[in-house]
């Protein structure tokens, strides 16, 4: 074999070499720091998790972080630095789990970027990823009927700003300040604690008024319910409005553009 073709051989050789052991190095560290709580399998018995399982985690961080970069970024500041605001989860697996304790003391930062680079590279799996989407697009072509309301009036074409920031947080070319990171927190919170006190009144009241409906329950009856409703409908969608009105207002006229680019 020629001298040049037994060196490339062998480098290539090396550095495949090199990243098979990164990566069993990676996945130890997540069997040591993280297996405990996140599984990496389908569980048979849900009830039994004390955290979502990895794949689920990894699958709501590929759709808010589209680099692996800005996902590895967002693992390794999340794991140390736990916050509500800042979770990508619905609010309903926060209220299951509670709120992640930060690992700080637990796992170092260098640890985290390994653990959360391979977390990025193998989670979902290829096939689970295809299977989800198979099935999403399922459920788009065939919606379901039991899907619930929207509790705002206005069901689209408003953004919702706070989620479309989050999945552009560390964007270097939205380039957000320390201060504006800090107002659009304070916005994200203000938000979703005041969606979060009117969404069960309304997801409540439209379930007695569907149940009572369907019972034969007359219209001037349920008339006063269906005002109430409205009323809390409007009070959510008031705090939608003054969302994108203040994180309007943090913004610039250049990160708005390409906000919606």
């Amino acid at each position: 074999m020629p001298y040049k073709k037994l060196i490339f051989t062998t480098t290539l050789l090396c550095l495949s070499f090199g990243s098979a052991l990164a990566q069993e190095n990676a996945q130890a560290l997540f069997a040591s720091k993280c297996a405990s709580c996140h599984v990496t399998t389908p569980p048979a018995d849900f009830s039994k998790l004390t955290a979502p399982p990895i794949m689920g985690v990894m699958r709501h961080v590929k759709m808010h972080h589209k680099s692996k970069e800005a996902a590895v970024a967002f693992i390794v500041d999340y794991t140390l630095n736990p916050q509500e605001e800042k979770a990508l989860c619905t609010t309903d697996k926060i209220k299951h789990f509670g709120l992640m304790p930060s690992q700080r003391g637990n796992v170092t930062q260098e640890e985290l970027q390994r653990i959360a680079g391979w977390m990025y590279d193998n989670f979902p799996a290829a096939s689970s990823s295809k299977k989800q989407c198979g099935t999403q697009q399922a459920r788009q072509a065939t919606p379901s009927p039991k899907a619930a309301p929207s509790q705002f009036l206005i069901a689209s074409g408003m953004p919702h700003m706070t989620k479309l920031l989050m999945q552009q947080w560390d964007d270097s070319t939205l380039a957000l300040t320390p201060d504006q990171k800090k107002k659009l927190l304070r916005v994200r919170q203000q938000t979703m604690q005041a969606v979060k006190r009117i969404t069960p009144r309304i997801r409540g009241l439209q379930k007695t008024i569907i149940r009572k409906t369907m019972a034969g329950e007359s219209p001037n009856t349920l008339e006063p319910m269906v005002k109430k409703l409205g009323q809390l409908k409007a009070q959510a969608t008031n705090v939608h409005v003054q969302c994108i009105h203040d994180t309007k207002n943090i913004l610039t006229e250049k990160q708005m553009a390409y906000l919606y680019r």
